[in-house]
């Protein structure tokens, strides 16, 4: 991959594929030396919104994502550092449902950075198998994957070279938040081939 996907900060990439490990129920992200590089703090003070800090591990606060819990489209806002200040806005993610488009057993979430102000297309897209049990990050409705997941009883991630971790670990703190089941038919799509060919399926598919 020759082009750079910086979103948080070009700290966060490297030239060479990044593996990461997020317990998803203490809300921290390991290193492939099983060092703790990010964790997570939930604010529970505020019972009309969903807010979580991403911080590092040195204690500095890295993002913040927020949505409103009784919003009618689910859409989520992250901010830089812990505010929620429109100046320090830097992506939004928005939970496409369009059961006509996405074959049964797939979510698909859009991502849409800072400047993209009319969202016509997407800068990032999110595509999720049955009740979280894998998923591969795109760029736009294209084919280059970014970054896949497999959940092992936690989220084993792949981050390709030159692509922004820190944004990574934060849209899979958004996909962990979220709701979802597998298909009744008992459909199984876990391998990455079948990831693969199903989410190429959906190039196209836009967020109107």
């Amino acid at each position: 991959m020759e082009n750079q996907f910086t979103v948080i900060n070009p700290f966060y990439t490297a030239p060479h594929a990044i593996n990461l490990q997020i317990n998803t129920e203490k809300g921290v992200t390991y290193d492939v030396k099983g060092e703790r590089i990010f964790y997570v703090i939930k604010d529970t003070f505020c019972p009309l919104h969903y807010r979580r800090v991403l911080y590092d591990d040195k204690q500095n606060p890295i993002l913040t994502t927020y949505k409103k819990i009784m919003a009618l489209r689910e859409r989520c806002k992250v901010f830089k550092g812990e505010s929620n200040d429109p100046s320090e806005f830097l992506f939004s993610v928005k939970d496409i449902k369009k059961p006509s488009k996405i074959p049964r057993g797939i979510s698909k979430l859009n991502v849409f950075l800072a400047n993209n102000k009319d969202e016509k297309n997407c800068d990032f897209r999110v595509i999720i198998h049955g009740s979280k049990r894998s998923c591969i990050v795109y760029a736009g409705e294209s084919p280059t994957v970014v970054a896949q997941m497999e959940n092992n009883g936690g989220f084993n991630v792949l981050v390709y070279p030159n692509v922004d971790y820190a944004f990574i670990v934060a849209l899979l703190m958004i996909v962990n938040e979220m709701n979802y089941k597998e298909p009744r038919d008992g459909t199984s799509t876990s391998t990455t081939a079948n990831m693969v060919a199903t989410a190429l399926s959906l190039l196209g598919t836009s967020s109107s």
